[in-house]
């Protein structure tokens, strides 16, 4: 009976499948037909035809006119709202969050729009203070602040690794510093070395020397410029001698053919051989002069070798030995010491350090405090909030209580879920007399706050003697009741007067198709009806 007016108000099946029909295996077609009276006091007749499997053959008739699916939407609001009062049941088949979606759907639409600022306005100056103001939306608002503190937590644990690290550089201990007792040892050998390297004998020597090599190198140069000039001298003469006297000749630079330019290339060769004569001329003088000068020069050097003292020059290079082994020793200090001066500058570094993440992880620390005070409150004016919101349902509610929330046992924290009671039992360990109890107050209060006014149909009724559903729901509410009565025909009844009644026949001969069962059997039915 139930599926029958779904069918027929929704074309759907008890879940709101659009695709179910309601045929049977032996007839490829439905037909339903429904006599009701709206909430203005007027009659109407619906009827739907639906076909197994030619769509087009689908229709919706209202007072005898077709119509499409959006013409009923007048006399149920919404289709989900209509399962809701009409199956009782289509509410606990689903999800906890479906659940929770459908109560804050029709719940909202009757809620004061203020109903927020109320819950709000309950809190105290220091609570709203450490709100900033009344959230627009509580509930990001409190996950905000929850990824806020577990942000936070984490910036704290780096914080305590880096610590943790920097204190072990902190705690490094440092040997004592090393001092270099031969200071003075190398400060008498450097005056001693001073001394002897300062004897104007052995300066002059030096000087001396390095003159010699100075001229030698001098001399070497020109010596090797000249013996150049001479070679290109040759060569140019030559060169001169083939092209004068040659009928043909050919330029020595490009080797291109000299006919009438012969006599300038002769004359330019001879001014070249010229200037490299000239050159020559000049360069013998300086040769000449630098050997003499060079000559000299080193007859003075050997008459001082001859007299500096053998045993000075001995005395320098034991002296230079033993600063050069005094400023080693002095070095490996010198590099000792500066390790233990970087360590301390590391181990300074680090516990200035340790000081700024300490005085972090603390400003931190009061941060997280603040916040999960300030979620505190947040979830305090979420729970005033919800009980503001349920105030509208407990007035439909008796036996069944709600919960839009749950607390974390590890963190005390609000979880969003949406847990139904019956009588403080939960909804998994409740009888199928509770069960069918607790959707009955679901359907009532949905048909109550949208004031839609639909029957409500009670199966299994059979099940539920222990219940009155009848006396506590009709008031103002038409109800369908679907019972089983042994050996008693399948029948439709008037509750209030029993010889309001019919027998249901259990088949109508000659049923094969819709037009066939309209034409035929369409009196009996509306009797039925």
């Amino acid at each position: 009976m139930l599926y029958a007016i779904v069918n027929t108000f929704l074309g759907t099946n008890l879940t709101g499948d659009e695709r179910a029909c309601l045929i049977n295996n032996k007839c490829d077609a439905s037909y339903g037909e429904i006599h009701f009276t709206d909430n203005n006091g007027i009659e109407h007749i619906l009827i739907r035809g639906k076909h197994k499997y030619d769509n087009t053959q689908n229709f919706i008739s209202l007072d005898g006119k077709m119509v499409k699916q959006e013409a009923l939407g007048d006399f149920y609001r919404d289709k989900k709202l209509f399962l809701l009062i009409l199956n009782p049941m289509y509410f606990l088949g689903k999800k906890p969050t479906e659940q929770k979606e459908l109560v804050d759907k029709y719940l909202n639409a009757i809620c004061p729009n203020n109903l927020m600022e109320i819950a709000y306005n309950k809190l105290s100056k220091n609570e709203q203070k450490l709100l900033e103001g009344m959230p627009k939306d509580i509930q990001t608002y409190i996950a905000d602040i929850n990824s806020d503190i577990k942000r936070i937590e984490g910036i704290n644990t780096s914080l305590q690794g880096k610590i943790d690290y920097a204190q072990n550089i902190a705690n490094e201990e440092l040997p004592e510093r090393k001092v270099f007792e031969k200071d003075e040892e190398l400060t008498l050998a450097r005056q001693e070395l001073s001394f002897l390297t300062s004897n104007q004998s052995i300066i002059d020597k030096e000087n001396q020397k390095k003159l010699v090599s100075k001229l030698s190198d001098e001399l070497l140069s020109k010596e090797n410029e000249l013996l150049a000039i001479i070679n290109v001298m040759e060569e140019t003469k030559k060169q001169y001698y083939a092209i004068k006297n040659s009928d043909t000749a050919h330029c020595p630079t490009c080797n291109h053919l000299l006919e009438q330019n012969k006599g300038l290339a002769l004359l330019n060769m001879k001014k070249i051989a010229t200037d490299k004569y000239d050159r020559s001329v000049e360069l013998t003088l300086q040769v000449d002069k630098l050997k003499n000068s060079l000559m000299v020069e080193k007859a003075k050097f050997y008459a001082m070798d001859a007299n500096v003292n053998a045993n000075n020059t001995e005395k320098i290079r034991i002296v230079e030995t033993n600063i050069k082994n005094l400023e080693a020793q002095k070095g490996e200090v010198d590099k000792f010491n500066n390790e233990i001066d970087v360590k301390l500058k590391n181990i300074n570094a680090a516990q200035k350090d340790i000081s700024n993440f300490n005085k972090g992880k603390s400003d931190n620390s009061k941060l997280i405090e603040t916040l999960k005070k300030t979620k505190k409150v947040a979830q305090k004016l979420y729970i005033s909030y919800i009980e503001q919101k349920m105030l509208l349902a407990k007035k439909y509610l008796k036996n069944v209580k709600i919960k839009f929330y749950s607390v974390l046992k590890e963190t005390g924290e609000l979880k969003d879920d949406f847990i139904i009671t019956y009588q403080n039992k939960p909804l998994c360990d409740l009888s199928r007399s509770e069960t069918i109890a607790t959707a009955l107050e679901f359907a009532n209060m949905f048909n109550k706050i949208s004031k839609s006014n639909l029957p409500i149909f009670i199966d299994d009724y059979e099940s539920c003697a222990d219940y009155d559903f009848i006396n506590e729901y009709a008031k103002g509410n038409q109800i369908l009741i679907s019972t089983v009565q042994k050996k008693v025909p399948l029948t439709i009844a008037n509750y209030n007067d029993n010889s309001e009644s019919l027998v249901i026949k259990q088949k109508i001969k000659g049923y094969k198709t819709i037009k066939h069962l309209i034409k035929h059997h369409s009196t009996n039915l509306a009797k039925v009806a």
